[in-house]
């Protein structure tokens, strides 16, 4: 019969042990705030408190995602101070429990996660500081090619890490575009001699140039005006060059190229001005010479300017004259030619106008000239009348000569009211009735003739009544 075994009961009043007991956690502080420096609730899951590891983790994420959307210190505050209090109390909490002892384990675990992500994000910083910089560096070379380039390495790591820096950038990459609206601006400007362009650029330009970080890229669109301003057509440049001396000066970069106005301007005026006196668009070209005087009357230019300046006077009051000549309102309207000699003693050659200029056939050709340019003198004669008596003849009509009625005629002397204008100044010289004597009592009288006739003038009878005017004593 085989034998059978069973467990030996225990002696006799020796108390039961119980079940197993289960084996206690442990807990290694250093550990958990290992775990809890990567902000991830590392250390809460070590120790199974998975609670505190999701409120880490949630915690977490609602920081950095306020740090990325609104990119405030006092975010970046906030997450270093959630950072800290997770250690903080991962350590803490560690320390309260009992049964603390290192886990080599759980310290490895911790640290091949927080390390990497710790170097991470110090990598994505200085990443970051790398972009900015660069951006930086190219914005104060006034490259705005290589802030562009900079700024397009930027992504997501570098703008929740660095986000103000990021958007500095971005804001330099925004001014960088404004900058390329003005230059087109300004580049118009220069290439059209338009003004309103002109305007445009300088108001684009004006609130960058006010702005200390961006001195050396507004600069740059500024330089290049300049230079572009200095190579422009004269008459063009002085277009533009006007409106740069009205405008009030700014104190800033704007300024540059109205310190180059003076030593451009005055050669530009001057050839502005030959060019249309050239054309003989005489009031433009007096314009420029005149600009060219009052403005820089010390240059050296200023001294062909006032000679250029007399020479387009003139030629405006010969026009003036010749056209109020040419539309027989001279007598009404007299007016100056500056280049004409004075009216002085001795022969004056003469214009003569009016109704009583019709005597001036009779004049010699070197007294009656149309040419202003060369009179001294301009007559202005008005309806001629008749004068004193000079004879009286009788007459019997042709078709009965012997049988007819004898009339008597009286032959007047003719009268002309004149009126002498220097052509030098435009102001009357003399006033005087010229009375012309002529010859009296014709064989024949013309039909219709009346009781009073005026005497018919020989040439050097005329002669000798306009020669007062003509050849002053």
């Amino acid at each position: 019969m085989p034998m059978t075994y069973q467990q030996m009961p225990p002696p006799q009043g020796t108390p039961y042990p119980g079940p197993t007991p289960k084996r206690l956690r442990q807990y290694d502080p250093l550990a958990v705030a290992v775990g809890n420096a990567s902000l991830l609730g590392l250390g809460y899951f070590l120790i199974r408190r998975s609670l505190f590891g999701i409120v880490g983790l949630a915690g977490t994420a609602v920081l950095v995602v306020l740090l990325y959307r609104h990119k405030s210190v006092w975010c970046e505050l906030g997450l270093l101070a959630w950072w800290i209090l997770q250690i903080a109390h991962g350590w803490f909490l560690a320390r309260r429990q009992p049964n603390r002892t290192a886990s080599l384990p759980k310290r490895l675990v911790a640290l091949g996660i927080t390390i990497p992500v710790l170097a991470a994000v110090g990598f994505v910083r200085y990443d970051a500081s790398r972009v900015a910089g660069q951006v930086a560096d190219a914005r104060e070379a006034g490259d705005c090619a290589k802030v562009r380039t900079a700024q397009d390495q930027v992504w997501l790591g570098d703008r929740v890490v660095a986000g103000r820096q990021m958007d500095r950038g971005d804001g330099d990459v925004a001014t960088c575009a404004t900058l390329e609206v003005a230059k087109g601006n300004l580049t118009a400007a220069v290439g059209l001699g338009d003004v309103v362009s002109l305007k445009l650029g300088y108001g684009v330009l004006g609130p960058i140039a006010a702005d200390a970080r961006q001195q050396a890229t507004a600069g740059v669109v500024m330089d290049r005006f300049v230079k572009d301003l200095q190579a422009m057509e004269p008459c063009e440049l002085t277009t533009l060059t006007t409106w740069l001396q009205a405008r009030k000066l700014s104190g800033d970069l704007l300024d540059r190229a109205n310190a180059v106005v003076p030593r451009i301007e005055p050669n530009a005026l001057l050839a502005c001005a030959d060019d249309h006196a050239s054309r003989e668009e005489w009031p433009t070209a007096r314009a420029a010479y005149q600009r060219l005087v009052t403005t820089y009357p010390k240059a050296k230019q200023a001294v062909r300017a006032r000679a250029g300046l007399v020479r387009a006077t003139l030629a405006i009051e010969l026009d003036n004259v010749r056209s109020l000549l040419l539309d027989a309102e001279y007598c009404s309207r007299p007016a100056k030619y500056s280049g004409a000699k004075p009216y002085h003693r001795g022969f004056n050659p003469a214009i003569f106008l009016g109704d009583g200029s019709q005597y001036a056939d009779q004049l010699p050709a070197a007294w009656s000239i149309d040419d202003p340019y060369r009179a001294n003198i301009v007559v202005c004669t008005e309806t001629p009348g008749m004068g004193a008596a000079v004879r009286t003849c009788p007459y019997v009509p042709e078709s009965d000569p012997y049988g007819g009625a004898i009339t008597q005629v009286t032959f007047h002397k003719v009268t002309v009211p004149t009126k002498v204008y220097e052509l030098r100044t435009g102001r009357l010289v003399a006033s005087a009735t010229v009375q012309i004597a002529g010859d009296a009592c014709p064989y024949h009288l013309d039909p219709g003739s009346t009781e009073d006739e005026s005497v018919t003038p020989s040439d050097a009878q005329v002669q000798a009544a306009f020669r007062p005017l003509v050849v002053r004593p």
